[in-house]
């Protein structure tokens, strides 16, 4: 534990010194400051619609590139060979940044809640679909990170899968095609939890319960296919 430990806070202060993962983690906070406090009177956009739209794009865009690049960074400089000389372990190393992400990912997902205005009532639902759906694409950050040479390709790597990621939400609202293949994406849960939850209905409602299998079933593969790239390439590649 005190070696997770140290690398937590390593990792942590690590992260707010990259200014492209810093950018990466204002940016849905300056879309919803945007959205709610500058352009609320021209685009006359719902609260929960932002709030919405911002957490998903928190989603997609810092598990596949903060966390893909803070393990590309450790590569690219060739620091890995250090900790693993000072006994610190392959799960310890990708937990610690995992963690991390999984923090910021809460934290600025609060944030977001609070600069929308959103409704006290969809706070817990939120926050528990949030967690979830965190969980869901945080494996296949590490898996980026794994497989990225350094910090470039990290970028270009995890591209492809913020946009499958943000896309499918975002226009499955105007298609309805588009919107039964989005709710085979974790970040579509969001869109159908937290409306539901929001509104005094039940957690356990059958669309509710499709949308956490969702997510269950994301995290399942996630760790399945980080655990193959894992052993295949390991590390220090």
């Amino acid at each position: 534990m005190h070696v997770l430990r140290t690398l937590f806070k390593k990792d942590m202060k690590g992260c707010f010194g990259n200014r492209s993962i810093l950018i990466t983690l204002l940016l849905p906070a300056v879309f919803a400051l945007l959205y709610t406090y500058v352009l609320s009177d021209i685009t006359g956009l719902a609260t929960d619609y932002v709030l919405l739209l911002c957490s998903v794009m928190e989603l997609s865009i810092i598990p596949l590139t903060a966390l893909s690049t803070m393990i590309a960074e450790e590569k690219e400089k060739h620091t890995l060979r250090s900790l693993m000389m000072a006994n610190v372990s392959g799960a310890e190393f990708i937990l610690s940044k995992a963690l991390v992400c999984l923090l910021l990912l809460i934290v600025e997902g609060v944030i977001l809640f609070f600069v929308c205005g959103a409704d006290m009532a969809g706070f817990a639902g939120y926050l528990f679909i949030m967690i979830l759906a965190s969980l869901a694409i945080i494996c296949f950050g590490a898996v980026v990170g794994i497989a990225a040479k350094d910090q470039m390709s990290a970028g270009t790597l995890g591209s492809p899968l913020m946009m499958l990621m943000l896309m499918p939400p975002i226009f499955g609202q105007f298609s309805e095609l588009i919107g039964k293949i989005a709710k085979l994406f974790p970040t579509m849960s969001l869109y159908t939890v937290y409306p539901s939850v929001a509104a005094g209905e039940s957690l356990v409602l059958a669309d509710n319960l499709v949308a956490i299998g969702v997510c269950i079933v994301w995290i399942i593969a996630g760790v399945i296919l980080f655990q193959r790239i894992y052993k295949k390439k390991g590390l220090d590649d």
